[in-house]
């Protein structure tokens, strides 16, 4: 089985809006790194770093991308983005317009593993076999016109880092403090590279430097300028504090700072932050998001406690799917990343919801990542995942499948949690006019991707407009959702409106009197 591994100007007003989703968050500061075990002594407990570079259209995303996973400069016209371009539209206009993957991996010595022949790139089965640590580089949109494939890239494939890429000669423009402020949001660490350094005039970089410092400060993070080797690994054990946000100047052209990156991504530990519950992987896990929230259960029939029981978070299967692919003499595969809990190969778990809001026995039939085969999944592990409905009746294939669906414990009692009404606390990033009673935007929250209707707002007005805070029911338009409180969320329509975290999940019962 051959799978790919998964792959408006914010004023102050509103930035401390945004901050305000935080209140009542506490993140401990874990700075203590994880031993990363090796490929040769345990494939299946090694966690891959997954970083998300952001940023405004044609600040260099791409062909920082590409100077990384090569190991060879650009040429100044944007040789080294080939190498991640998936379009043939998107190498002409030079512009990404779908989410891209990439890996790069290190040796035991902390060396990038590069291959032997100049320009080309190891194939990531090999890479992924010798490399002593592995990290995928997710390459997201930065054109408007795209905020849709972004958002979903940022929610959905929960990535431990959000680079945010600036041009250090075009300043930071409105969609680079849009992602910010999503990212932000998520409560996703966050790195800054200043790139194009080399073509930037002395001053437009200084001012530059000046208003990404600013950004970071409304968010309450402290800028750390990276310029040296050293400076660099301090930066990497900082970054699962999440207050410290290293600040890279890079030229992909000369080269410079390029090293300084690479010290970082080598020395961050992806299991330090999932432990530390900051990566979007655990933030519906986290006990400061839902206060350990627990998962009811049903007891087995015949059993002396008839009662519902209640189990930790962390020991239940939750692994949100991404992508699916229907694979000849293989079967359906499930893409996704391992939140919570864990299971072998042939355990029985459950996927849902379906289009009418019900869940599906399925049984694992056998998992990779990076084309290696897995005995065990374990909380962080992004794998593809060969499933076989129990139900000859439920066709299990990509026409049954749908945005949001999520694979869970079987004992989990869904009905708690699947729902077509919630209820949120959310914060308006910006909107041109006001936030009223029937506005439909496009709910992103993890997998979910669907359209909401607001069918009641609690504030001190009827409407809500830029920087207001307010409690807000949704109604989902198409189908049910799997819903947990706690849970972080975007909306949007073209651009960001917004940012929620649930409060509750309204019941099915009462759904029908709305």
């Amino acid at each position: 089985m051959e799978v790919q591994e998964r792959r408006s100007s914010l004023t102050p007003d509103v930035d401390a809006a945004a901050v305000d989703l935080k209140e009542g968050l506490h993140v401990s500061n874990q700075d203590e790194e994880a031993k990363i075990t090796t490929p040769e002594t345990n494939h299946d407990t090694l966690r891959t770093l997954r970083l998300a570079f952001v940023g405004n259209v044609d600040s260099g995303k791409s062909s920082l991308i590409g100077t990384l996973i090569k190991g060879e400069l650009d040429d100044g016209r944007g040789s080294s983005r080939q190498a991640i371009f998936r379009h043939k539209h998107e190498i002409e206009s030079g512009r990404t317009s779908s989410v891209a993957t990439a890996y790069l991996g290190f040796d035991e010595h902390g060396e990038q593993i590069l291959s032997k022949r100049a320009g080309k790139l190891i194939p990531w089965g090999e890479l992924a076999k010798i490399a002593h640590k592995r990290i995928q580089l997710i390459d997201l949109a930065g054109h408007e016109k795209y905020l849709k494939t972004t958002v979903f890239g940022l929610t959905g494939m929960q990535p431990d880092v959000v680079v945010v890429v600036v041009g250090a000669n075009m300043g930071v423009k409105r969609m680079t403090k849009e992602h910010l402020a999503i990212a932000v949001a998520l409560e996703i660490p966050i790195v800054v590279a200043l790139t194009k350094i080399d073509i930037a005039p002395k001053n437009v970089a200084k001012e530059t430097l000046a208003t990404v410092r600013q950004a970071l400060r409304r968010y309450g993070k402290m800028a750390m300028l990276v310029k040296t080797t050293e400076q660099a690994v301090t930066a990497a054990k900082s970054i699962p504090s999440n207050r410290i946000t290293p600040i890279l100047p890079i030229s992909n052209v000369t080269g410079d700072g390029l090293e300084n990156l690479r010290r970082i991504l080598c020395e961050t530990s992806p299991s330090a932050l999932f432990k530390a519950g900051l990566s979007a992987s655990t933030l519906a896990t986290t006990k400061s998001m839902n206060q350990e929230e627990s998962i009811t259960v049903a007891t087995p029939i015949g059993a002396a406690d008839s009662k519902k029981k209640a189990i930790a978070a962390s020991d239940v299967v939750e692994m949100p799917i991404d992508e699916t692919y229907q694979v000849p003499g293989v079967g359906f595969i499930l893409a996704g990343t391992l939140m919570t809990g864990s299971f072998k190969i042939n355990d029985a778990l459950q996927i849902g919801p379906d289009y009418n809001g019900h869940f599906h026995k399925i049984t694992v039939r056998s998992m990779e990542s990076m084309y290696m085969p897995l005995k065990e999944l374990v909380p962080g592990q992004t794998a593809a995942v060969a499933v076989r409905s129990v139900n000859k009746k439920f066709a299990l294939n990509r026409s049954t499948f749908r945005k949001g669906m999520i694979l869970l414990s079987p004992e989990i009692k869904v009905d708690d949690y699947v729902s077509r009404v919630f209820e949120a606390r959310v914060v308006i990033l910006h909107h041109q006019t006001t936030v009223t009673v029937g506005y439909q935007p496009m709910v992103n929250c993890r997998t979910i991707r669907q359209t909401a209707e607001i069918i009641s707002i609690e504030s001190n007005q009827e409407v809500i407009r830029t920087g207001d805070r307010a409690l807000v029911r949704f109604r989902f338009i198409h189908s049910p959702e799997f819903l947990k409180k706690g849970m972080r969320f975007v909306f949007r329509d073209g651009q960001a409106k917004g940012i929620g975290k649930v409060v509750r999940i309204v019941p099915a019962e009462q759904c029908e009197e709305q």
